[in-house]
């Protein structure tokens, strides 16, 4: 994330290898000149406001106003496993927009970025998921020809169910890939998570941490072993963040819920 204070600043970048930077403001109030070879043009960014731009281009602009943006690189290697895990030809380009309003896109930077999430200490499959999806997003809205389409909808069969949720059981420190995961249950990406989420009403991140809070309620129910020892039992960091994440799912402590019950 790049946050800055009012003023003015020039940005300029040389070609690079190629990929694209997508960058959206997180509030509002900025002011950006770009310039091209023969005319200038000039925008003015909202919150929730994005732009993509093709790294393979030079690029010079003037900037005024707030500056607080998140900055996402996506590589063209990472094209061809976003396009096969949407199902739909594959692609190596994105539309160049600027100063488009995408909340939805603002929606999802703002959870992978949010201070519960920093609070409760993000697991990687939280961070894997929340950027399968921005991928995803990206390419279904932006990706070359291709117009967003409505994912196929259909439930993970039972013999699946079981395999995805022994797999995340297994890794209850959310140590573990989405793709490890679809790929176990012979599915594209983003038909596993709509899969998952249809049959179980829950994200994967989701599903696994309910579990985890529901191990810990039955161990400081049914045991006196320590909170330290419940926390890592339960695939929490340490007593700390297992406190953090169970009085977030519970509205109280640890100690206070094993006193209560």
């Amino acid at each position: 994330m790049m946050s800055a204070s009012s003023g003015t600043r020039q940005i300029v970048a040389s070609p690079t290898g190629g990929g694209f930077l997508i960058g959206i403001s997180m509030a509002g109030a900025h002011k950006r000149r770009i310039f091209s070879e023969h005319h200038t043009t000039e925008y003015e960014f909202a919150e929730n406001s994005m732009y993509i731009r093709d790294q393979s281009e030079a690029y010079k602009a003037d900037a005024s106003g707030s500056f607080n943006f998140v900055l996402m690189e996506l590589p063209l290697p990472a094209f061809d496993q976003i396009a096969d895990g949407l199902e739909i030809p594959r692609t190596t380009s994105l539309s160049q927009v600027t100063a488009l309003p995408d909340p939805a896109l603002g929606g999802l930077v703002r959870a992978l970025f949010s201070t519960a999430g920093d609070q409760i200490q993000k697991s990687f499959l939280f961070v894997d998921q929340l950027s399968v999806a921005i991928g995803m997003h990206l390419l279904r809205n932006y990706g070359n020809g291709h117009p967003a389409t409505e994912l196929k909808r259909r439930p993970l069969s039972p013999k699946y169910e079981a395999v995805a949720k022994e797999m995340l059981l297994t890794r209850l420190t959310g140590d573990i890939s989405i793709g490890e995961v679809a790929s176990e249950c012979r599915l594209p990406l983003a038909t596993f998570l709509q899969a998952f989420r249809d049959t179980t009403g829950k994200t994967p991140n989701q599903w696994l941490m309910l579990q985890r809070i529901e191990k810990a309620r039955h161990l400081l129910r049914d045991s006196h072993i320590s909170l330290s020892e419940i926390a890592r039992l339960c695939g929490f960091a340490d007593q700390s963040h297992f406190s953090r994440a169970f009085s977030a799912a519970t509205g109280t402590t640890p100690s206070h819920w094993r006193r209560s019950v």
